[in-house]
């Protein structure tokens, strides 16, 4: 069995940034059970991994295979809230190399990075496993999670300081120890081995950690961006051009750019500070935990290519830094109105994104198509905005309008009209959204 698609949206408008961009979320597929992680394997498939152990298929039309791709759920931890199946990263000459790697929190609570095979069903994986590392984590939080293969070929392992709060054992600090670290390892000798470049003759890259849950790769030009999750106040974002190895990120010593545990520091110059942080108490909903996302180089949306998509978990808010007419990242940090708690952004094949909501929703982030881009060329009017009761159209051709509200939900379907009256009477005062032939979206005010 497959399930449909479900069609709603949710509405974006990004004002913030140094250009005027209006982008949308919409529905793609059913919902999941805690996704936390979207990632392609060099075709149109979406897997989706589900906290409690299962990776599932998600195919373009937004169906999801009745067998689960992977099923590990006897392996997986999930009795803590940052536990479970976490990770996913496809080798990159996958299927020809048809092996694929996995984060997850074992029985015993401690971090497992594994190797399964793809049997000779594309959709279906072997389910015996090569476990590779096995790191104990002292804590049932910041587990990190995230892998993936950056573009020399190796598996880049994110992993938080171990947990409780403060750091209490300077792990991140301490090179001695593989948590509060950026790891990297070479997957196509042996089981696996250490690149011969690693800057401490381990598994470790960079240091400096408190909890990398999410990071991505610039696709164009390999730049590491880390979305590190805050302590007291402040979520981070990292991103050094190029990836070069030994780098100290800072924690324990600063939350961000503030202070925040100085004994035993080194120089403020041998440490690599964000290019970008937010509070918690900023304007808007209170904020929380961020989510990294990816350096958007899809073709789809007009005029973002090159901007950094990120979201916080508390807030429901979706972030972007974009560089200024400086050459400098600005930050816009935006839509408390968007009902989700953000815990995922995806990448297809072709560079679009998607974004996961640990209550199940998956969303595609496509372009709002104020202007006619990849419409046929029809002239459309739709007067006064905004209306009492009702609402005149214009059109030269008849299209098709769907009516939703602002969380995404259904009103009204009007079929093959053109020039006509809509009695919007029944409406209540607030913020609308017309979507005309399935392909462009208007905002619509009843007063």
């Amino acid at each position: 069995m497959k399930f449909k698609i479900q069609h709603y949206i949710i509405i974006l408008l990004i004002t913030n940034l140094a250009f005027s961009q209006s982008v949308i979320l919409e529905s793609f597929g059913p919902s999941f059970n805690s996704p936390v992680e979207i990632k392609n394997s060099g075709d149109d498939r979406l897997f989706v991994v589900e906290k409690s152990g299962k990776i599932k298929i998600l195919n373009q039309n937004g169906t999801v295979n009745s067998t689960p791709f992977l099923d590990i759920e006897d392996r997986v931890s999930t009795n803590a809230n940052e536990r479970g199946l976490l990770g996913l990263a496809f080798h990159p000459n996958y299927p020809e190399n048809p092996f694929f790697f996995v984060n997850y929190t074992n029985n015993n609570g401690d971090t497992t990075i594994s190797k399964f095979s793809v049997s000779s069903d594309e959709d279906i994986a072997n389910d015996n496993e090569t476990i590779l590392l096995v790191i104990d984590q002292p804590y049932g939080n910041h587990n990190g999670g995230c892998i993936n293969f950056g573009p020399d070929g190796n598996l880049y392992i994110g992993m938080g300081d171990g947990g409780s709060g403060g750091d209490p054992q300077n792990y991140s600090q301490n090179t001695g120890s593989l948590l509060g670290k950026m790891l990297r390892i070479n997957v196509n000798s042996g089981a696996y081995s250490i690149p011969e470049n690693n800057p401490y003759n381990d598994e470790i890259w960079s240091i400096g950690l408190r909890n990398p849950w999410k990071f991505s790769f610039d696709s164009l030009n390999g730049d590491l961006w880390i979305a590190d999750v805050g302590q007291n106040e402040f979520e981070e974002i990292n991103m050094i051009q190029g990836n070069p190895a030994n780098i100290n990120y800072g924690w324990r010593c600063y939350e961000g750019n503030e202070p925040y545990n100085m004994s035993g520091c080194p120089d403020d110059d041998d440490l690599t500070f964000p290019i970008a942080t937010y509070s918690h108490y900023n304007s808007g909903d209170f904020k929380c935990s961020v989510t990294g996302g990816y350096i958007y180089r899809g073709n789809q949306i007009s005029g973002l290519n090159g901007v950094y998509f990120f979201a916080d978990y508390c807030s429901g808010e979706i972030g972007f830094l974009s560089k200024n007419d400086e050459d400098n990242w600005e930050m816009s940090l935006a839509f408390p109105n968007i009902n989700g708690s953000w815990v995922s952004f995806g990448e297809d094949i072709n560079g679009e994104l998607y974004i996961a909501s640990i209550n199940g929703g998956i969303y595609k982030i496509v372009d709002a198509a104020l202007s006619n881009n990849n419409i046929e060329n029809i002239s459309f009017n739709y007067f006064p905005n905004p209306f009492a009761d009702k609402l005149e159209i214009q059109s030269d051709n008849s299209v098709d309008i769907k009516l939703y509200n602002l969380s995404g939900v259904l009103i009204k379907s009007y079929n093959s009209i053109n020039n006509q009256t809509l009695d919007l009477s029944y409406l209540s005062s607030g913020t609308y959204i017309l979507k005309i032939n399935n392909y462009q979206y208007r905002k619509l005010i009843k007063k």
